[in-house]
């Protein structure tokens, strides 16, 4: 865990390669991992994949929200065969054991930034999945939809959740827009807008949080942390913030900052997101 707020450039991630011949391969780059919070992303070529393998089980005792920032993702639960299809800037949700698969659709890559917690530190992944039953037949196609599509669409139980424009839960704090993509006792995923030259007020989470800039140029105020009473993102940048952490936003550039917002374990009260501005 990081002890002190903390950008992480664009170019200073940790490399990964994840699966195997079987499983198939993804390049993960690693922003986070800790005991509270995993953030990574990972991206496949196009026509890329990943399954599963004993090695490799997709099935994890945590919820994961995958973020599409470029390309197209169709993301299956191939237990059952039911499938999302995400653009970018839309993404998928699941709690935990959920088995998933993914492809990246179309003519290009995709790159997904994926919010997990609990946390592998916590033994959540990889080894939770290596104990719980093989998943040794998958579907393609979701049997429930046969005969009974669109009829039958608000009676089918989905694992895998869409988070399209439309799906998104808005709540304000002054100048801040929260754009509510996840929010369980584990994990909370935001999208924050905040206009240019506007400031945010302060704020402080029990959880762990990690901001990764979309577009904009954006400041956070740190005033009571040692050494780093400001942190300066452009877009693609990064920052953690540990749990505690006094801080507030500048929207610094010449348009709105917009920012994704990871934050572990998640908020289940206002009083975890900090005093009301009113």
């Amino acid at each position: 865990m990081f002890d002190r707020p903390t950008v992480l450039p664009a170019s200073d991630r940790g490399r990964h390669v994840w699966g195997d011949s079987e499983s198939g391969f993804v390049l993960d780059r690693v922003h986070l991992s800790s005991e509270m919070l995993h953030v990574l992303e990972f991206s496949m070529p196009p026509g890329g994949r990943f399954g599963h393998s004993p090695d490799n089980p997709t099935i994890f005792a945590a919820d994961e929200l995958l973020y599409v920032l470029e390309g197209v993702l169709m993301l299956s639960d191939p237990s059952t065969g039911e499938t999302q299809r995400a653009v970018a800037g839309e993404a998928v949700f699941f709690r935990r054991d959920t088995w998933h698969h993914g492809r990246a659709a179309g003519d290009e890559g995709v790159r997904v930034l994926e919010f997990f917690s609990p946390t592998p530190a916590t033994g959540a992944s990889s080894a939770y999945g290596r104990t719980q039953p093989y998943l040794e037949r998958t579907s393609t196609v979701d049997q429930r939809l046969l005969g009974s599509w669109p009829m039958a669409s608000g009676q089918i139980e989905h694992r895998l959740t869409p988070v399209r424009e439309h799906d998104v839960a808005w709540a304000t704090r002054g100048a801040l827009e929260l754009g509510f993509l996840a929010a369980t006792e584990h994990l909370t995923v935001l999208r924050c807008h905040l206009r240019a030259g506007a400031a945010s007020a302060e704020e402080q989470h029990p959880g762990e949080e990690f901001v990764l800039l979309l577009s904009g140029s954006l400041v956070v105020m740190t005033p009571a942390a040692e050494d780093a009473n400001c942190l300066y993102l452009d877009a693609g940048d990064a920052a953690v913030l540990p749990p505690g952490t006094q801080h507030s936003y500048l929207s610094a550039g010449d348009s709105q900052a917009v920012w994704l917002c990871g934050i572990g374990p998640g908020w289940t009260s206002t009083g975890d997101i900090g005093p009301d501005p009113g």
